[in-house]
């Protein structure tokens, strides 16, 4: 299915074999774009498809369905910047505010570092949608 629309955004299959250099032939890229083809496209042809097309359509889907074992280690990562943007965040609030007042220098500090501290949460929010849902999930 990938090969097929990598094809497709390519044109035709003698558009594609000429993005090859020819090296590979019109019945060759067919095969790859069967579902009952034998053989799988290589690396290299795809580099030139998507070159081709300018669209990484193969890659961005195997990128994508990479192991789980990444996206865990994304989402520890992810959650402890996370927390220590809003921890550090909860100590401006208190030196802040010791005195009583906030001052219009300490307000715009404070929405800085409130901004942040969301801005992280919301990556954490990101890598955990993508956790589990790689290939054969």
């Amino acid at each position: 299915m990938l090969a097929r629309q990598l094809l497709e955004a390519c044109g035709t299959l003698a558009e594609a074999s000429a993005a090859t250099a020819r090296r590979i032939s019109v019945p060759q890229l067919s095969d790859y774009q069967s579902p009952h083809g034998e053989s799988f496209m290589p690396a290299d042809v795809m580099a030139d498809l998507e070159a081709y097309c300018g669209k990484p359509l193969y890659s961005r889907a195997l990128f994508e369905a990479r192991p789980d074992v990444a996206e865990a280690l994304d989402l520890v990562a992810e959650a402890c910047e996370a927390a220590e943007g809003v921890t550090d965040l909860q100590r401006a609030v208190r030196l802040a505010a010791s005195d009583g007042v906030i001052t219009p220098a300490e307000r715009t500090r404070l929405e800085r570092q409130h901004a942040k501290a969301t801005e992280e949460l919301r990556d954490v929010g990101l890598v955990l949608s993508r956790v589990g849902k790689g290939a054969g999930q």
